[in-house]
């Protein structure tokens, strides 16, 4: 029987809240101005004791971060420069094929129907998604989540809450135009003959929030997956994997790394992460500048050159 995934966090936000440090009352203040110094000066003890604990960790795939709405600045680069690498398809007529691996709960392939529907209005486009657990694949297709799964962003506001759902008594479900966007599937990220037979090429792929669930072989078998079911031509979005193997595995396929507001995504992309990130195999170290490999370390946006 499969693993029920366990959600981190999930408690809903009042989508009028606002996060940015200078609305936020003193001592919220310099409470999160302390959580940054400690990063910093703890910083070499967790890159060592991370990388120890990822030589010897037991992953599971029982445990997950997503939600809707979970990275604005990623979103505004994807319907900007993303879609200008890729010669805005709304302004030549083409389709636009997206495809979404390990999706969960289809909160962050939803946000991207919202977002796209809005932000590019003449784009023709489709998102094909797929989650290894038949029972996520289900609850995603059914559009359907209460107040604690469709609010519990820290970025959520009230416009993306009234363009995304309707209210059908305690639930917020997905507009069916939204729903229209996208299918979903069973799949399996390391079945590299199934995947080659139903998905890509695509422009645009997604796999965030998974591949750091994988041991390092395994990771490298789904990166292989996600290289070929990008076109000649594409994006790869990859949130969420070991940092090591990402540069690894970035410059081994010849993937560039996009560095369009690449510092803000990763920072809005780790807002979960428990200060003590170096005692889950799945924390992501704060961004570090003087990382000589940072460009591909701390990148979720890579393009395809053909």
């Amino acid at each position: 029987m499969a693993a029920r995934p366990d959600y981190v966090g999930y408690v809903a936000k009042d989508p009028e809240q606002r996060t940015r440090v200078r609305q936020l009352p003193g001592a919220a203040y310099w409470f999160l101005k302390s959580k940054v110094v400690y990063g910093a000066l703890a910083y070499p003890y967790g890159v060592f004791k991370h990388s120890k604990l990822l030589r010897s960790v037991d992953r599971t795939s029982a445990h997950t971060y997503t939600c809707f709405y979970r990275s604005p600045t990623q979103l505004r680069v994807l319907s900007g420069p993303v879609l200008d690498y890729l010669g805005r398809p709304e302004r030549t007529g083409r389709r636009l094929e997206i495809i979404a691996m390990a999706c969960s709960n289809g909160a962050e392939v939803y946000t991207l129907a919202s977002w796209l529907s809005l932000r590019v209005p003449g784009l023709d486009f489709h998102i094909t998604a797929s989650d290894l657990h038949q029972s996520m694949v289900d609850k995603a297709a059914s559009g359907q989540y209460t107040a604690d799964e469709a609010l519990q962003s820290q970025y959520i506001t009230t416009d993306f809450v009234s363009r995304t759902f309707d209210r059908k008594g305690e639930f917020h479900v997905v507009k069916p135009e939204l729903r229209a966007k996208v299918t979903f599937h069973q799949a399996d990220l390391l079945d590299s003959h199934g995947l080659r037979e139903r998905f890509g090429p695509a422009p645009l792929v997604l796999a965030q929030n998974v591949l750091f669930h994988l041991s390092p072989a395994n990771a490298r078998i789904a990166f292989d997956n996600l290289y070929n079911m990008l076109q000649d031509r594409g994006v790869l979005l990859v949130e969420g994997m070991d940092g090591d193997l990402r540069v690894e595995l970035t410059q081994r396929y010849g993937l560039e790394p996009l560095l369009d507001k690449q510092r803000r995504i990763y920072s809005e992309t780790r807002v979960h992460t428990p200060i003590d990130w170096w005692n889950y195999y799945w924390g992501s170290e704060p961004y570090f500048p003087l990382r000589p490999d940072r460009e591909r370390r701390y990148g979720t946006i890579f393009l395809k050159r053909g």
